[in-house]
């Protein structure tokens, strides 16, 4: 009997708040969110979520509830870096939490997998090119037509504050639509495969898609040869309420929503520096 192929839904967000360039973050928020993008395998064009000026906390409910219910019928849904980003910021505008929390923790976070397998970050970018995909187109054409090149994410907020929504809306698909594509072929080929920094081809074996609640069961990679330290695996869910005993979380875990540390980055903390920096770049 021929097993049917996996269903995969790629959630991501763009986030309301312009950032500033130095690391100097604290106190910036709530992030808010302008706009969600929900790509499912078997649609040719992902499911939009926006708002002007950002989408109201009852219409982030509906965002949560769409990733529910893809979840219920039989999707798998996958991000990369919503462990620790996407979900964080969903849980503080739907002030739900507990629900972000467990689902957080049964989705596939692909570029946590690489991180959990190797110990280091790696851009959604690299991966997409290494598996042969186009990649993340970085274009964009404003209301008057004048293009824009060099479109990243840290330039949404800016640009969906000067109600440039077709540009945002355009670079969003970018990140669900190529995504799925990815978890299609590390589900196939059983490997994520990227080209470092200096040139040389990388490959992650990835036996299964495994899930971040999965994900605390892996091994601890070998580390001792980064120059820098080594990601942590708390980090990655320390906004999260107590779900699980056998998962990490930092004494000072927050109380409060409000509290969220992803949304308090420390100026002098590296870890968030090298964050902040390994989601343009890789190793």
């Amino acid at each position: 009997m021929t097993s049917l192929a996996p269903k995969f839904a790629a959630f991501d967000l763009e986030i309301a708040r312009a950032l500033p360039d130095d690391s100097h973050w604290d106190g910036i928020t709530p992030l808010g969110i302008t706009c969600a993008a929900l790509g499912l395998s078997d649609a040719p064009e992902p499911i939009f979520f926006q708002g002007a000026p950002q989408i109201e906390r009852a219409a982030c409910v509906e965002i949560l509830s769409a990733l529910q219910n893809a979840r219920a019928n039989g999707y798998t849904l996958v991000t990369w870096n919503g462990t620790a980003f996407d979900f964080a910021v969903l849980a503080q505008e739907t002030a739900m939490a507990r629900e972000c929390a467990e689902l957080a923790l049964a989705h596939v976070d692909l570029m946590l997998i690489v991180t959990f397998l190797r110990g280091h970050w790696l851009a959604l970018q690299k991966a997409l090119l290494g598996a042969g995909l186009a990649g993340k187109k970085q274009e964009a054409l404003l209301n008057d037509g004048t293009p824009l090149y060099e479109m990243s994410g840290k330039r949404a907020p800016e640009l969906w504050a000067r109600g440039e929504y077709t540009a945002v809306l355009s670079y969003l698909r970018q990140d669900v639509m190529p995504l799925l594509e990815l978890a299609r072929i590390v589900h196939a080929t059983k490997q994520i495969r990227w080209t470092s920094n200096k040139g040389y081809p990388q490959t992650a074996r990835v036996e299964k898609l495994w899930s971040v609640r999965e994900c605390f069961d892996l091994p601890l990679p070998d580390t001792t040869w980064m120059k820098m330290d080594a990601p942590q695996r708390a980090q990655f869910v320390q906004w999260m309420p107590p779900l699980d005993e056998r998962l990490p979380h930092a004494p000072y875990a927050p109380r409060e929503l409000r509290e969220l540390p992803l949304f308090a980055y420390a100026a002098e903390s590296a870890y968030w520096r090298e964050f902040r920096r390994a989601l343009q770049t890789s190793v």
